[in-house]
């Protein structure tokens, strides 16, 4: 919990924000008589896939408040290659004890914006600061063993 400012007193308070996922899908080549599959179907695949983990992996120090999939997939053309790209976003609405337990969510690739609904202000101390850097630190070289760049 964060510690926030009301009136002349301090309070703990969670972290209340909206997350905005998307989800890439890319044109792949199936079988000779099918074609090639459409990277919007792939991306709205991969949604509802991340969807389903979402809602039932337990996020320690995180509550799920409302998951909205219902937003329309877009589609961008590659500038390296010219190929189409989809997107199929998605907005999380969560309940988080620290700045850090935020992390497993915007420093997943998918990771596009982070709105903080509460508190209005946020006031960390020296030790906070030192925690929240070193967590995002762990994270970051987490994510580049688990992607083979570290060893």
């Amino acid at each position: 919990m964060l510690r926030i400012k009301k009136g002349d007193s301090w309070e703990l308070a969670p972290i209340k924000a909206k997350i905005r996922l998307d989800f890439r899908g890319e044109e792949s080549r199936q079988s000779f008589f099918f074609g090639k599959a459409k990277p919007e179907a792939a991306a709205e695949s991969q949604r509802q896939h991340q969807v389903a983990i979402l809602k039932n992996l337990p996020w320690q120090g995180v509550t799920l408040e409302e998951l909205n999939a219902d937003y329309e997939v877009y589609t961008v053309t590659a500038p390296e290659r010219g190929e189409k790209i989809a997107y199929a976003p998605v907005e999380l609405t969560v309940t988080a004890d620290s700045l850090e337990d935020l992390f497993a969510f915007v420093l997943r690739e998918e990771f596009r914006k982070i709105k903080i609904l509460e508190p209005e202000e946020l006031t960390l101390s020296n030790f906070e600061m030192e925690r929240t850097i070193f967590k995002m630190g762990q994270e970051y070289r987490n994510g580049l063993n688990q992607e083979g760049y570290l060893h």
